[in-house]
């Protein structure tokens, strides 16, 4: 029973052996047509930016029933939901981004904000900012649109953190007192 088991251990190793062999075989063998077609597309990918470009008005994008899901045009880019509602909108006139949910409000403001500032806010479903990130830090506000902490720059110009009372008044938190000038 011995010789038995060791014959069949070696036809064993012979027969995956062979099939190893047809395995790299086979896999050797598509490597390069592989490589032949990526470099067709790649070619064809650099033939194509080469191409002279097309200058319109406007350019509107739809499906084959006339639903416009993207447009185009001297003033930036709307991409619009399949309910029609506007959710990315690129404003070149501004240089910001909006996104907005599915009912169309406007919910994240990237680039030039109220003031000329540059930033992000973020605003609840009735379109009142809560977040805002610009240059001055990060501020949060209430639901009734106050300002009620913030972190970053202070208004004499250090770095600091302020948080709003109850009678809504900020008040500056210092992380540690300044030390004393010396005489």
């Amino acid at each position: 029973m011995k010789r038995f088991n060791r014959y069949m251990m070696v036809i064993g190793i012979l027969a995956s052996s062979f099939a190893g062999g047809a395995v790299s075989h086979w896999v050797l063998n598509a490597a390069p047509e592989a490589h032949a077609a990526s470099k067709r597309t790649t070619e064809d990918a650099l033939r194509w930016s080469l191409a002279k470009p097309v200058y319109t008005r406007k350019l509107t994008v739809g499906d084959p029933k006339g639903k416009t899901s993207a447009l185009v045009d001297g003033t930036g880019m709307k991409l619009y939901s399949t309910s029609g509602k506007v959710r990315i909108n690129l404003d070149s006139s501004t240089g910001g981004m909006t996104l907005a949910d599915t009912g169309g409000r406007e919910r994240v403001k990237f680039g030039t904000l109220r003031g000329g500032k540059t930033g992000v806010v973020l605003t609840d479903s009735s379109g009142r900012r809560r977040v805002q990130i610009d240059d001055r830090g990060l501020t949060i506000f209430s639901s009734s649109g106050s300002e009620v902490g913030s972190f970053g720059f202070q208004s004499d110009g250090s770095m600091g953190v302020s948080v709003a009372d109850k009678s809504g008044k900020l008040k500056r938190i210092d992380q540690a007192p300044k030390p004393a000038e010396k005489p």
